[in-house]
């Protein structure tokens, strides 16, 4: 249990003040409007105290693994937006209209072509709003009997990581790693030395940020560079690699896989967690709506099928050790979805997922920007993100999407 803090010793005082001030005084509630000034003052205080009190164990029951709080990540999250403009010499607005530009057309081809911008551009407006809603690990998870959130998502990475069957100090790359939550836990949990990699400059920054603040620096890193084009790294560099729903960013899966297999030891093993359509997909006018949904939302040049994903693996030259779609697990209590359907719990992610959500949080964000608190363009970055959220979650009720095809194979040894 963590000790009191300055501000909770204090309010705490308020109030014993003020019942101590109090004490022999009688007053009702019907009365408080026309009670004496001193009175009112008393009663103010205690409620204000009471209130900081309240909000004080909100973000205590409510805390990250890094110890934050709903309401100390939102004051966060809206002093680093408030200047990630300046700082990063982007212009949200403009970003957020090229992006759905390029997403405007059917054809993927016009995505493929331009991937790198479409995923930078992406993840240059999306990644703090994943951290303040999601946490540090952009990924999803189901939930087993008696687990939390937080819980699943760091079983739902430790298994990926237990398929790489390596000991403590092995080198070991994580591609496509955001601001780097998986790898942060991973490596707690194996005693790897673990890089990190993705296309986003912010992303690095903020990755590195968060590795020094918790002692890791020296143990994992965030790099810059293209998985498309690994050369950075030389050839059989890395004792394993993994990848958690990364991959589907790219236009091209033979490309990344083969650069996969150039950097990885022979012997070596490659896990990850794909972003794929599955059988139950025909083709008809909902299941292309769900899938534009879910490309649009989440920055994806083009979706693949669970055999196109097996074929690319197998062409690059690995072999494949074993393939399964986790979300058919039986073992799961809540599907990986769930936090992506509507709710009307207003303390609740989920409740922004129904019609008056929907509205209310696409008006209060341009209510901020209109006084100068948000950038311009924030309200459009959240309604794409609300549009892919719902393309996922769509894909989960109908089968005919997953987010965690796992895949485990292996670089033949020489």
């Amino acid at each position: 249990v963590s000790r009191p803090t300055h501000m909770q010793h204090l309010s705490l005082s308020v109030i014993a003040g003020a019942a101590w001030y109090l004490r022999d005084k009688e007053v009702s509630l019907a009365a408080i409007g026309s009670a004496p000034s001193d009175i009112r003052l008393a009663l103010g205080a205690a409620g204000a105290s009471v209130i900081v009190l309240g909000a004080s164990f909100l973000e205590h029951v409510s805390a990250s693994e890094t110890g934050e709080g709903p309401i100390s990540r939102t004051l966060s999250f809206i002093a680093t937006f408030l200047g990630h403009e300046r700082k990063r010499n982007i212009s949200v607005n403009n970003w957020i209209d090229e992006y759905n530009v390029l997403h405007k057309s059917d054809d993927p081809n016009v995505r493929n072509s331009a991937y790198a911008k479409l995923v930078n551009s992406y993840y240059e407006l999306a990644t703090m709003f994943y951290e303040w809603g999601w946490g540090a690990s952009f990924h999803f998870a189901y939930r087993l009997p008696h687990e939390t959130f937080a819980e699943s998502v760091r079983r739902h990475e430790y298994y990926l990581a237990s398929n790489l069957r390596l000991p403590p100090k092995s080198k070991v790359l994580d591609v496509g790693c955001g601001i780097g939550g998986p790898y942060r836990n991973i490596a707690r949990y194996t005693g790897w030395d673990i890089t990190g990699i993705t296309l986003n400059e912010y992303q690095v920054l903020r990755g590195n940020q968060l590795c020094k603040s918790q002692g890791l620096q020296n143990q994992c890193r965030s790099v810059q560079a293209d998985f498309m084009k690994l050369d950075k790294f030389a050839n059989d560099s890395f004792d394993g690699v993994y990848a958690i729903e990364a991959t589907c960013h790219a236009p091209d899966r033979k490309v990344v896989y083969g650069e996969i297999m150039r950097v990885l030891k022979p012997g070596g093993i490659f896990a990850c967690y794909e972003w794929c359509l599955t059988d139950k997909y025909n083709g008809s006018e909902e299941h292309k709506f769900i899938k534009k949904a879910i490309e649009e939302g989440d920055g994806l040049p083009d979706m693949a099928r669970t055999g196109e994903v097996d074929a690319a693996l197998k062409h690059v030259g690995f072999e494949i050790l074993s393939t399964r779609d986790m979300a058919l697990d039986t073992t799961q209590r809540l599907p990986w979805y769930l936090p992506l359907t509507p709710s009307w719990n207003p303390c609740t992610q989920r409740f922004q997922f129904n019609w008056l959500g929907l509205i209310l949080t696409t008006w209060t964000l341009r209510f901020l920007e209109f006084l100068y608190l948000a950038p311009a363009g924030t309200s459009k970055i959240q309604q794409m993100l609300q549009r892919g959220g719902m393309g996922c979650a769509k894909g989960g009720q109908t089968g005919t999407f997953t987010p965690m095809y796992l895949c485990v194979c292996r670089k033949p040894a020489k």
